[in-house]
């Protein structure tokens, strides 16, 4: 009962604190829910003089076209310096091992959602995590990268920087079912506590899905900390979250197998207690010989220093011929390495502009939302004025028209007077102003994001030439830089966030492929042992000095035509040798194939068997005295 009453006093310390996070953040909530119906074209005006408020009519969305404007879908590609000059074979490996990740993990998809979030919001969340049960045939656990919007992390009050809070929480919409079987629980039949973290605040909730809260804390240790609860059902308490665990036994510490899920009790086979715990682990214990950096080999088994025998007298037990004391092998014993913890939140915040006093960056919907309701006036009371329009015709007293399709109709008047009385009025408004400020408004927007009809593709009158809308397009682009600035910044956090899970938790080598500056793909390990080192003391310690940034080369990668034009001039100016050679050729092609020149590996291939088959003739021709192929 005691544990009962101590894990309700602690979900019970979370939860409340959840609730206040939660009540200081609703206004961010609601003006993202406001964001969102910005960006798919919301017909909702707001309510003016105090009455009601009155849908629109015609809506031209700039919200979503200067978004979608905006849009980069190249990732960016890691960069990985070394710090000291031997770790330099590491920091390629760690670039091979994270393009590795990007593919498995499809960023790509993610990448293309974030680009749409962080300027619709302001921001937006990567989430970290080890799963235990994803990974190749070979390898036991992989990294788990997802996506988090905003409405899903509360944000500890008044801290604006992640490695600064003390906690965060993180909301998570889960199938009940799924949360019985990972944490062996049942669950209450009670629906999402949070509809929020899975869509928009005013929708209805949904029969089988649950709220999972989850907070990340900082322990008494200054490590990080994980509590996780559904209702009033406790499905984590892990004080110390990302150090190593094992199961033991309760009552002798004998280590134990992992209970299956849903089970409680397991006998131990040393001393037949009944209650297992997962405990945290100060230490990891090394399952095979490895090699340090420096040429050391590490044994997995060490066998301790020899033990004298002692005789039940106390004195010391010694050989009768030569009278030496007789030792026995000393105990061999498993060697034990420092356990490695990546010691941050889970967490990777991408910024759209950092703005102060704020944990997410500035809008774009927010400084252009007056220029959209704005367009939707004009836009509905334009489409008014033209519908009300239109031709009315004047008639004498009781005289009728028809008004069937016929093509000749028939007015019969009771006298030829009557017929100066028949005329036709054309009433068309005037629209000429509404227009004028529907585009004023746009241009407002456009000016505010630092948006051009060059950089957007469009017509620019502006431009008398091909250089000027090329210069027009590059001042766009540069206003544009600090968001590009965030975007990389945000990927260099996250990359050397999986490189610490890594290397804290991949025990097996991982596979990955690599190519070469010819082309050729090499295939290759990521194995973390090769990161560890021994100090001057003597010490043991894990080395993750390394410098995380991003390829700049990658975003000129996402402009294939502009990069093949470039290359195609370093050719022509002999940056690649003589023109014409083979060997000049073949280093061209596999450029072009390496940035996705349609059918450039075809080119290369022949390219290459074409040198072959001169090196071939080369060999075989006969040479003189010489020394010169005859």
């Amino acid at each position: 009962m005691k544990e009962k009453r101590q894990d309700r006093e602690r979900r019970a310390y979370w939860q409340a604190r959840l609730d206040e996070a939660r009540r200081r953040y609703s206004e961010q909530r609601e003006r993202m829910d406001r964001r969102e119906d910005c960006y798919k074209g919301t017909r909702q005006l707001p309510a003016a003089n105090g009455g009601s408020a009155k849908p629109a009519a015609n809506v031209r969305n700039i919200v979503y076209e200067l978004i979608e404007s905006q849009v980069d879908a190249s990732v960016p590609q890691p960069k990985v310096t070394a710090i000291h000059p031997e770790d330099r074979p590491l920091a390629k490996k760690i670039e091979a091992m994270l393009l590795e990740q990007i593919r498995m993990l499809n960023f790509k998809e993610m990448n293309d959602q974030q680009e749409r979030t962080v300027p619709i919001q302001g921001g937006d969340f990567w989430h970290v995590e080890w799963d235990p049960e994803g990974g190749f045939h070979c390898t036991l656990g992989n990294l788990a990268v997802t996506q988090r919007h905003p409405k899903q992390v509360i944000p500890q009050p008044g801290v604006y920087e992640l490695d600064k809070m003390d906690y965060v929480f993180v909301l998570v919409s889960q199938s009940r079912r799924y949360l019985e079987r990972r944490y062996g629980v049942r669950l209450p039949d009670e629906g999402e506590s949070d509809v929020a973290a899975r869509t928009d605040a005013s929708a209805p909730t949904v029969e089988g899905l649950v709220t999972q809260n989850i907070v990340y804390y900082r322990n008494a240790e200054g490590g990080v900390g994980r509590f996780s609860w559904v209702g009033d059902v406790t499905l984590e308490d892990l004080e110390d979250y990302q150090a190593r665990r094992r199961w033991v036994c309760a009552g002798c510490g004998a280590p134990l197998p992992a209970p299956e899920a849903g089970e409680k009790n397991a006998v131990c086979p040393v001393c037949g207690w009944l209650e297992p715990e997962c405990l945290p682990q100060q230490g990891e214990i090394l399952t095979r010989d490895v090699r340090l950096p420096g040429g050391e080999r590490l044994a997995a088994m060490t066998e301790g220093p020899p033990q004298a025998i002692v005789n039940p007298d106390g004195t010391l037990q010694r050989d009768d011929v030569t009278g030496e004391v007789i030792l026995m092998p000393g105990e061999v014993r498993p060697t034990v390495l420092p356990a490695y913890r990546p010691g941050s939140f889970p967490l990777v915040l991408r910024r759209n502009v950092r703005l102060f006093g704020q944990l997410l960056g500035a809008s774009d919907v927010d400084v252009i939302e007056d220029q959209q309701v704005a367009i939707n006036k004009y836009g509905t009371k334009i489409q008014e004025k033209l519908l009300k329009g239109g031709s009315y015709v004047t008639l004498p007293q009781g005289v009728n028209i028809e008004t069937t399709d016929r093509e000749l109709k028939i007015i019969r008047l009771k006298n030829p007077a009557d017929k100066a009385l028949i005329s036709v009025l054309n009433i068309q408004p005037d629209t000429s102003r509404d227009q004028q400020m529907l585009e004023v408004n746009y241009s407002w927007a456009k000016s505010t994001l630092g948006i051009t009809d060059a950089f957007q593709g469009k017509y620019d009158s502006s431009a008398t030439s091909g250089v000027a809308k090329q210069f027009s397009a590059n001042q766009s682009a540069g206003r544009l830089q600090s968001k590009r600035e965030m975007k990389n910044q945000a990927y260099a956090r996250l990359y050397r966030l999986m490189f610490q899970f890594m290397l804290a938790y991949a025990d097996e080598p991982f596979p990955m492929s690599s190519r070469g500056p010819d082309g050729t793909v090499h295939y290759a390990h990521f194995d973390r042992y090769e990161f560890l080192k021994r100090d001057a003391a003597g010490m043991l310690y894990w080395n993750d000095e390394f410098l995380f940034d991003v390829d700049p080369a990658s975003n000129l990668a996402s402009n294939r035509e502009n990069l093949w034009t470039m290359i195609d001039q370093k050719y022509q100016a002999g940056a690649f040798g003589p023109l014409g050679e083979s060997a000049s050729l073949y280093r061209l092609w596999t450029l072009l194939a390496e940035t996705g020149y349609p059918h450039a590996e075809t080119m290369k291939a022949s390219i290459g068997q074409q040198m072959e088959r001169e090196a071939a003739r080369q060999t075989a021709a006969p040479v003189q005295e010489g020394g010169t192929p005859l």
